[in-house]
């Protein structure tokens, strides 16, 4: 035990070494399924993408240009929606915490007309 102590004090980098690749294990236990969807997607691109360049060599450069032009129409597309909807449900409870006091009001108005 104590020349494993004195080889790691005597060379800090293998301590660094040794929890970087700990801290890289974690990530990957931790993410694993990730990387493997991220894999097949990517297989799955790369495959689709080999056989329009094989089909067509000659159009693949405008298609690719299309396909990014769409993905970024969308993408601004779905960004806008969520900044509106997130605009929209802000101004819908603000407008609600308004509500109970409104109907207290409305309560007092009755109660008072109708002379209690």
């Amino acid at each position: 035990m104590d020349t494993i102590i004195n080889y790691i004090s005597a060379h800090p980098s293998v301590i660094t070494l040794l929890v970087i690749f700990v801290v890289i294990i974690l990530l990957y236990f931790i993410f694993k399924q990730f990387i493997k969807l991220l894999l097949i997607v990517l297989f799955i691109l790369m495959a689709v993408g080999g056989y329009h360049y094989f089909k067509e060599p000659d159009k693949t450069a405008e298609r690719i240009k299309q396909s990014i032009d769409t993905f970024q129409a969308g993408t601004d597309e779905i960004t806008n929606k969520c900044k509106n909807f997130y605009r929209d449900t802000k101004e819908l409870f603000n407008e609600g915490e308004k509500v109970p006091g409104d109907i207290n009001r409305l309560l007092q108005d009755s109660n008072e007309k109708a002379g209690k």
